[in-house]
């Protein structure tokens, strides 16, 4: 019997991959077994994104290649080798495959149904996940969707829709690029089939996700414009949410998304825009095409005009050269905008990035430092708007 196991670590774009190819082996005669011991195929789905998930996934790595059964065959998917492509050297018995490399399993495999023609997931579960690196035992998960953020319909209903793979970015600190690699975009066609299938099978709440929502259409000549203007001429009672909308494309976008969201604010869940910095100098450092004024100008315009729009960001602390002058514009600018929800991190060497050979690094203790600053600041902000109601 053909039996595999699956771990998956990545973040939730390779969660779409990890569930292909779920519902890959599966579609080519291949059952699923909760104890990777008893699987004659194991897949490790990687992330190094950062250095932690990084090692977790070398972790896991090890972990599975030491104890698994005599005969089982490995393959390693997601970011992790192209990221850190060094580290294949320690393993020749294993095949790595990057997000863009998954077609190769139909060689791996010898598979029937070729992986290609395996249709985009939308209902993205969770599989299991290497947590115990002394003493792992098999995971008893039953599946259950991943999802954060309050919403008046259940998490459960969720619908993912891929936009497209890679961007156009070049993000100074960003290893992604290495893996994900540069925008292809999904015609509006296929999308809005996905759309409309995720509404027969009566799902109220779609993600529309991509590496960058906002860059969606410029390869194959369109736009996100007019994609989500196609969504919206669908009836029905669904809410959208839109992940790692750039804020370039915001700016460019800005009359026409501004149009499209005020007729259509009640069909958004909230939208996802990464400004990551309030100092041009840091965002000129970190190579996001944008001034932070005219960020500010368009979220002004859209907070006034569409006060029900949720709008999220990311805010990076402690980006080589980030004096306190420019980490305390991040911390107005949280405070000003008063964000539901605000994504903090701090700045991290990766590999082969432009931003790991800038000087003026950043004190661990001093990024700490700033994170929690930062993440005060968001929580008065919350505080504020639960005493108000």
């Amino acid at each position: 019997m053909k039996t595999f196991f699956l771990c998956a670590l990545g973040c939730p774009r390779r969660g779409i991959d990890s569930q292909k190819i779920f519902n890959y082996l599966e579609t080519n005669g291949y059952s699923f077994t909760e104890d990777y011991r008893h699987a004659k195929l194991i897949v490790i789905s990687t992330c190094a994104f950062v250095k932690d998930r990084e090692n977790q996934s070398i972790q896991a790595l090890n972990y599975y290649r030491d104890n698994c059964h005599d005969n089982s065959k490995i393959v390693v998917a997601g970011c992790l080798s192209k990221i850190s492509p060094d580290m294949i050297e320690d393993y020749k018995d294993i095949d790595f495959l990057s997000p863009r490399e998954l077609d190769h399993f139909d060689d791996l495999i010898g598979a029937d149904i070729k992986f290609r023609d395996i249709p985009e997931p939308n209902k993205i579960y969770s599989h299991p996940l290497f947590y115990d690196f002394a003493a792992i035992e098999p995971q008893r998960m039953k599946p259950k969707l991943n999802v954060r953020l309050d919403s008046e319909y259940d998490r459960d209903d969720l619908f993912t829709i891929r936009l497209a793979r890679g961007c156009l970015g070049n993000c100074s600190y960003c290893a992604i690029k290495f893996a994900a690699g540069t925008l292809e975009s999904k015609p509006i066609g296929e999308i809005l089939l996905e759309f409309k299938k995720g509404l027969s099978q009566g799902h109220r709440l779609f993600t529309l996700i991509a590496g960058d929502t906002g860059c969606y259409g410029i390869d194959i000549g369109t736009s996100v414009v007019e994609l989500l203007s196609d969504i919206f001429k669908i009836d029905g009672a669904y809410k959208l949410i839109i992940k790692e909308f750039n804020a370039q494309w915001l700016i460019k976008y800005q009359s026409e998304l501004e149009t499209l969201l005020t007729t259509n604010f009640d069909k958004i869940d909230y939208i996802i825009v990464p400004v990551q910095s309030a100092s041009d100098k840091i965002l000129r450092l970190m190579q996001r095409p944008y001034k932070i004024e005219n960020v500010k100008s368009c979220l002004r315009s859209l907070k006034n005009n569409i006060p029900q729009l949720n709008i999220t960001t990311h805010i990076m602390a402690g980006f080589p050269g980030e004096t306190e002058e420019d980490f305390q514009k991040s911390v107005d600018f949280i405070r000003e905008f008063a964000f539901p929800y605000v994504d903090i991190y701090g700045y991290e060497d990766r590999p082969r990035t432009q931003a790991s050979k800038l000087e003026g690094k950043i004190p661990q203790e001093v990024i700490d430092r700033r994170i929690k600053k930062l993440r005060k600041a968001q929580e008065d902000i919350l505080a504020k708007n639960a005493r108000s109601y």
